[in-house]
């Protein structure tokens, strides 16, 4: 047999649903909490019609304003230096939005009284007029008590002393003043004094504008419980928004014209300060023969460098010759002599040129001498000796020349670079007195045009008119606004519809046990044998199934080498020992010799449905280490023995042993075509793993939506991890669980109309 954990059954697919299809699960899972799927809408739409019901009517008032160029045009060449292109629409929306500032809603606020709050209800609004509520008015509560002729109110919560109003005239508590013209039908009210700014956060949410298209019209609009409240409301908004408009614009105006005022006061003085640096400048580096004195330094430049570039030839040249005269013999030394009497820079030195003509005779007179003289010749020696200091004196002497030439070289670079920096300065000097100009005169450029546009800003402060006009005041409202509440309850039918599908959802989702087929094949990977239907076993329904079973686990891969196999569970209560025993009994049917084996050692109870005696058997078999006879016993099905799981000493798992089990298997294979062992669950007893890995085969029963897919799931881990094969899961299903969760028929549905006889049973 091969291992459930390598392959499916594919034929079991055409039997059940594919639990991926969606539609499928939605409507499985509506269908299985319909009580859910019901009680979400009609929860939404009660909800829905008593909101509907209690919610009081609103009137909404609209007046129609423009965004008009009048100002513009009053003050075009004024307020703009150019003509300006018609005003965009996101300039159009910009000024909508002003609408919905806290700057506009504040002033309406104060302006109608909207902080203070009455309650009509037996009181006529047309009573209660000129309601006004000061700016740091506190928030309080007002209490209200009407007489025959006059009425008292009691302001902080009605602890303060009441004041008497007679009908008709302005009372004024806190800072809040209103008038009530006649005695109403309550006798007593309270009401409130809302804070400013929750007031202003009111009528802003209530403010709703709307832009025609292609338009500069806007349509603005104010909902409230009372129409005479929406009208006086709206079309204060509007006249509001006309004035703070025209007035910010005029505000604008005049900020601009201070500005301006103040950097023309700037400008004059940079003006003045700039002039003053001109003429400073041009006094003390007299700019204006620059021009002369650079070419004048050029020249200079260009002899200077000549000098210095001829210098520096003689300077090599004289520093060659030394080299020479300090390093050569005699002949040398002459040779170099002579070199130097003949460079013009030591013919101009007398001191050089004296003492060259003194050594030129002091050698002269010794060569004379030293013809035909002896070396020892005191005469001789003298005159060397003279000669000899001459050329000393004279090389220093050509030293000297020489520092001196060194010093005049570092002169005539050090006035060279002067020179230079004077030349490179020249033109500096010229670019500063360029810039002060210009300076000076886009100075004096931006005082003209301040001047112009300041006197364009006092005349554009004097025009008292905004880009706001009123085309139509809100005329008093007739008729609350709709309501819709045929929409309302449509959609609370649809998000209860949701509600209740996202609740059946949520909790299938919450649901962790094996429900159908398709669980088995997606969560466990084993192949799904059977599903058991609830049933009657004295029918021939009760064994059909049982028949199918039979049927898979004999066309399952390498089924003729089977020999022995366990029927298992993951825990106890899953119907492993019904599942064991009708198996045993379909493959009887068939004409196979057929054991069937009670493995439970602990609650062994198939000796009870086979009416006989719990010993001997399994256990006292596997401590003879063989197959007693006794312990086999004959059914009322010809092909069918029995062996009870009998009463062993000590613990099972003592007794069921992996040096125990394969031997008995073997003795089994020997004398029965197929041995059914029915063990105790995996989970509950250890000895469940010894007999499934020397079965050939192991069967695992699953009882639908009783297991958590987990404890399944763990269960068959443990099966395989020790070596046990397991063919496939049997679902059983005695609450018809998988009927609810779509399976399109039981087995008993087709072979219902089938009698025992019909099917030769």
């Amino acid at each position: 047999m091969n291992n459930g954990t390598n392959g499916k059954t594919g034929g079991n697919k055409g039997n059940y649903p594919d639990p991926q299809v969606p539609w499928r699960m939605a409507l499985g899972t509506a269908r299985r909490y319909w009580w859910l799927v019901i009680g979400g809408p009609l929860l939404t739409v009660g909800l829905t019609f008593l909101w509907i019901w209690l919610s009081p009517s609103e009137y909404r008032a609209t007046m129609v304003l423009r965004l008009a160029d009048a100002r513009r045009a009053l003050t075009r060449g004024v307020e703009q230096t150019s003509i300006e292109p018609a005003r965009s629409t996101e300039q159009l929306l910009s000024q909508i939005q002003m609408l919905h500032s806290r700057w506009v809603a504040s002033a309406v606020v104060d302006s109608v009284g909207l902080r203070l709050e009455p309650t009509f209800s037996g009181f006529k609004q047309h009573l209660l007029t000129d309601v006004h509520v000061d700016a740091d008015a506190p928030s309080d509560t007002l209490r209200l008590e009407f007489g025959e002729t006059d009425y008292t109110v009691r302001a902080n919560n009605g602890q303060d002393a009441p004041i008497t109003v007679a009908y008709g005239t302005p009372a004024t508590v806190k800072g809040a003043s209103f008038t009530i013209g006649a005695r109403p039908v309550t006798k007593k009210a309270r009401w409130i004094v809302l804070p400013r700014e929750e007031a202003i956060d009111q009528l802003i949410d209530r403010i709703r504008t709307f832009r025609r298209p292609s338009t500069s019209i806007v349509d603005v609009s104010y909902t409230v419980r009372r129409a005479a409240e929406a009208q006086r409301v709206v079309n204060t908004l509007a006249t509001v928004f006309q004035s703070l408009e025209a007035q910010g614009a005029q505000d604008q105006s005049r900020r601009r014209r201070i500005f301006l005022d103040e950097q023309l006061r700037r400008t004059d003085s940079l003006l003045a300060e700039s002039q003053l640096a001109l003429s400073a400048f041009r006094s003390r580096q007299q700019v204006y023969s620059s021009r002369d004195k650079l070419a004048a330094q050029q020249v200079g430049l260009l002899d200077l460098e000549t000098r210095r570039i001829q210098l520096d030839a003689d300077r090599d040249s004289y520093r060659s010759l030394l080299g020479q005269l300090e390093e050569g013999d005699s002949t040398a030394r002459r040779a170099a002599l002579r070199s130097l009497a003949a460079n013009p820079e030591v013919a101009a030195n007398p001191v050089v040129f004296r003492l060259y003509d003194q050594l030129l005779t002091e050698q002269k007179s010794l060569d004379s001498i030293r013809v035909g003289a002896a070396p020892s010749n005191p005469d001789l020696i003298r005159m060397a000796q003279l000669a000899a200091g001459t050329e000393n004196e004279l090389r220093a002497a050509m030293h000297s020349h020489m520092d001196a030439l060194d010093s005049r070289a570092a002169a005539l670079h050090t006035q060279e670079a002067r020179t230079a920096a004077g030349v490179r300065e020249l033109p500096t000097i010229e670019a500063q007195e360029v810039r002060l100009v210009q300076q000076v005169d886009a100075i004096r450029k931006l005082g003209d045009q301040l001047r112009e546009e300041r006197q364009r800003a006092a005349m554009a402060e004097a025009v008292e008119v905004g880009e706001v006009e009123i085309v139509d005041l809100a005329s008093l409202p007739y008729r609350p606004v709709p309501g819709f509440g045929a929409l309302k309850l449509l959609l609370s039918v649809i998000l209860g519809l949701g509600i209740g599908m996202g609740g059946a959802m949520l909790v299938e989702r919450m649901d962790p046990s094996i429900r159908h087929a398709g669980d088995i094949e997606s969560s466990l990977q084993l192949n799904s044998l059977a599903l058991i239907p609830r049933v009657d076993p004295s029918k021939i329904e009760g064994t059909e199934a049982y028949r199918v079973l039979r049927t898979r686990l004999l066309l399952a891969p390498e089924a003729s080498r089977a020999k022995t196999v366990v029927v298992t569970s993951a825990i106890a209560g899953e119907g492993k020992t019904t599942t064991s025993a009708n198996l045993a009994c379909s493959l009887a049917w068939e004409g196979r010799r057929v054991l069937l084996v009670d493995g439970d050692l602990w609650r062994g109870r198939l000796h009870r449905r086979f009416k006989g005696k719990r010993t001997p058997g399994l256990a006292e078999c596997l401590l003879a280490g063989e197959a007693l006879p006794d312990a086999i016993r004959t059914t009322d099905i010809a092909t069918l023995s029995f062996m009870p799981s009998g009463k062993g000493v000590g613990a099972p798992s003592d007794m069921v042993t992996s040096a125990r089990v394969p031997k008995l298997f073997a003795q089994l294979r020997e004398q029965f075509d197929l041995v059914v062992i029915d063990s105790p669950p995996v989970l509950a007893a250890s000895e469940t793993v010894v007999l499934s890995t020397s079965a050939d085969g192991v069967v695992l029963v699953v009882r639908a939506g009783h297991t958590d897919r987990e404890v399944v799931q763990h269960a068959v881990h443990q099966i395989a991890s020790t070596g046990g094969h397991l063919v496939g899961a049997v679902l059983n299903d005695p609450s018809e669980i998988t009927l609810r969760y779509g399976s399109p028929y039981y087995y008993g549905s087709y072979y219902g109309t089938y009698t025992r006889e019909d099917v030769g049973a």
